[in-house]
């Protein structure tokens, strides 16, 4: 059971500000002083990152463990487990011996991790509780949408943990529009994230194979993406596919969500999350051997929607 009952007076404090960070945490900020709450505490290892925090009150700290220390809750957007892992560790070292305190903490994981990572965290906190000066609880805490939907506030956020009602409840409608209970199981959460961003990934692959025959057979992609936009008006369908299409289907090259190294980040979580269950994602290999392409004939740097280069002119046809 949560610690922590109410998000009154709470002190909030978020760990990386890139382009999903920084979003949550202005909104955060935002939120918070404007219901009478404390400001923020921020830290991201480029300071330059924090620079808009502080024009709106946030306290910049100079580090991951001095925001858990002037935190009751405190939100990583990272980039991947490893850098989730030596933030942690900080955190954890940090709170290694000392006086004891009453004032527990509540670390609350946005980044999009492999399910090991979870497991890695609740490991460490069941060996190593007992020697720090605070409790500790955590929460697997993936969103969905890009930097504009969390400009927007729009995010769908998952909680999961003993604290997942209060991480619900600091989050909607602060950072995000709706959040998914995915249970007390940490792991779970981390899994379903993966699993909807598989399904992402799947709806990429069907849009860049339509697009790439449209386009071969003088339907054309504009006209597809009209097609697209009626029958499937949802964000990440049209999203992909007015990528697919903008710039003469360049766009994928300037305008970047997910870069290529992100998106195969998350495609081989979920092939590994498929094959703990014994079972096989096809798409998500088809996914993964076309952003592979993209790798080794383009740039890792463009946007994952680029997967559709490998699949146009003679890339699909028969031999």
């Amino acid at each position: 059971m949560a610690s922590i009952l109410t998000t009154a007076g709470l002190r909030i404090g978020f760990v990386g500000l890139g382009n999903m960070g920084q979003a949550m945490a202005l909104n955060m900020q935002a939120h918070r002083v404007a219901n009478g709450n404390p400001p923020i505490s921020v830290y991201n290892r480029t300071p330059s990152k924090t620079l808009p925090l502080a024009e709106k009150g946030a306290l910049v700290c100079e580090s991951p463990s001095a925001v858990a220390a002037n935190s009751d809750v405190v939100f990583l957007s990272l980039f991947n487990g490893d850098s989730v892992k030596q933030v942690l560790s900080e955190i954890f070292n940090a709170l290694t011996g000392g006086p004891k305190s009453d004032n527990p903490l509540i670390i609350a994981d946005t980044t999009s991790v492999h399910p090991e990572t979870s497991r890695w965290v609740i490991d460490q906190l069941a060996a190593r509780q007992k020697s720090f000066c605070r409790q500790v609880e955590f929460s697997q805490t993936p969103v969905w949408g890009v930097p504009r939907t969390a400009m927007d506030a729009k995010l769908v956020i998952v909680t999961s943990g003993s604290s997942r009602k209060l991480i619900e409840a600091l989050a909607v409608p602060a950072i995000a529009r709706l959040a998914l209970d995915c249970g007390t199981d940490v792991s779970c959460a981390a899994k379903f994230k993966i699993l909807g961003n598989f399904m992402i990934g799947a709806v990429m692959e069907a849009l860049a194979e339509a697009m790439a025959v449209a386009e071969e057979t003088g339907i054309g992609r504009e006209l597809y993406l009209e097609f697209v936009k009626e029958m499937f008006p949802v964000p990440p369908v049209v999203v992909h596919a007015t990528m697919m299409t903008a710039q003469s289907g360049e766009a994928a090259k300037s305008q970047v969500n997910l870069n290529v190294p992100g998106a195969m980040k998350d495609v081989c979580a979920a092939i590994d999350v498929a094959g703990e269950a014994e079972m096989r994602l096809p798409i998500a290999e088809l996914v993964r051997e076309h952003l592979q392409w993209v790798i080794d004939n383009g740039d890792s740097n463009w946007d994952c929607t680029s997967l559709a280069f490998a699949l146009r002119k003679n890339a699909i046809k028969k031999e």
